[in-house]
């Protein structure tokens, strides 16, 4: 009642007499109605600004796989190999994956690290890794990464020619 009394501007007790004002000025009647026009058009600019936010964390995203394809593109072009340092990180994920997963099924105290935060953390955390290193090297990135090293290796050809 709090919401209509302040567009309306009508304070009133109860809903009789909320009722007996509406019957009494049609006006009000058109009041509310402007107001929920108002309010659906404001999230409905609230629903769009969400949707520009999203494809702008989208495309932030893209442009970032994209610029770390490029770095990766431009070392291997200057260095001649793969960046060991990316190669090291994904087998101390991958290592560190499958080692905690034998602790806590094979350790000796399984019941007691199934049981632990930090533990649980870590492993979540060790997942979120893993997949990535499984995605880089043998899911759709594996394939942009294949895709640059191939338009890299044309660019080099052309050049000798």
């Amino acid at each position: 009642f709090e919401l209509i009394k302040s567009v309306t501007g009508i304070h009133f007790h109860d809903e009789e007499h909320f009722q007996r004002s509406l019957s009494s000025h049609p006006d009000l009647i058109v009041k509310l109605k402007e107001f929920e026009i108002n309010q659906k058009i404001e999230l409905e600019k609230l629903a769009l600004q969400a949707t520009i936010i999203e494809l702008e964390e989208s495309r932030a995203y893209l442009m970032d796989k994209q610029n770390a394809r490029l770095r990766e593109t431009e070392l291997a072009k200057a260095t001649g190999q793969r960046d060991w340092l990316m190669m090291a990180l994904a087998i101390v994920v991958v290592i560190g994956f499958f080692g905690l997963i034998s602790v806590m099924i094979i350790g000796d105290n399984a019941q007691k690290t199934s049981n632990n935060g930090p533990i649980n953390q870590l492993f979540g955390a060790l997942v979120a890794g893993f997949s990535m290193v499984l995605s880089y090297f043998f899911g759709s990135s594996k394939s942009s990464a294949d895709k640059d090293k191939t338009i890299a290796n044309q660019t080099t050809s052309f050049t000798k020619i």
